[in-house]
């Protein structure tokens, strides 16, 4: 009797990525799918336009591609294509008048708005009006709280909270030792609060 091996959603990363170096084309559309949703959002976090986003994930899955038979089993899918999305974005950035990374750390104003905010997951069921209201003016603090960070702290805070990264793996992502990734963190949290708080939303 033949047995089947795992469906192709079943597998890891790695394994999928290995997959895909041998010529299994359905491995590489598995990661896509798995990612499209968590990379381009962190792309447009950074870059703050949805055809930026775009353009640099693009790139990014076209590195991929040139990439697959480098990738070696030992690394870790996740982190490794985060880094190349960032290093894509930093490129970006540079060359749209960015003279040196220092100048990200400055406060950009990316109120676009274009692409998905957490205003698009109002909770449902519905609620009543009084709910809804208070929710929706909930999101829309979040959100502003999230865009008036500075570029890196926004950056490790998304990367913390939507990638499922470890902390240990978004230094890797971003560079930086795992100490300044956790203190970014906290000053992400502690601005985030405190604006918060000003709008009288939180104690």
């Amino acid at each position: 009797m033949l047995t089947r091996g795992p469906r192709f959603d079943e597998l890891a990363d790695e394994e999928l990525m290995l997959r895909y170096a041998r010529g299994e084309e359905q491995a590489f559309e598995v990661l896509l799918s798995r990612y499209q949703r968590p990379l381009f959002g962190f792309l447009f976090r950074l870059l703050g336009r949805q055809d930026k986003a775009e353009d640099v994930f693009q790139d990014t899955f076209f590195e991929i591609i040139r990439a697959r038979k480098r990738f070696k089993p030992k690394l870790k899918f996740s982190p490794w294509l985060f880094r190349i999305a960032r290093n894509r974005a930093v490129d970006r950035l540079r060359r749209d008048g960015f003279r040196e990374m220092e100048s990200l750390d400055e406060p950009l104003d990316w109120r676009s708005g274009e692409g998905e905010t957490v205003v698009t997951n109002v909770p449902s069921p519905e609620p009543n009006p009084e709910e809804l209201a208070q929710s929706l003016e909930i999101n829309l603090a979040l959100e502003a709280a999230l865009t008036a960070l500075p570029l890196k702290q926004r950056e490790v805070f998304w990367l913390k909270e939507n990638s499922g990264l470890t902390t240990a793996e978004i230094a890797k992502v971003t560079g930086v030792s795992e100490n300044t990734v956790k203190s970014r963190l906290r000053y992400a949290l502690e601005k985030i609060k405190a604006d918060l708080s000003a709008r009288g939303l939180i104690p």
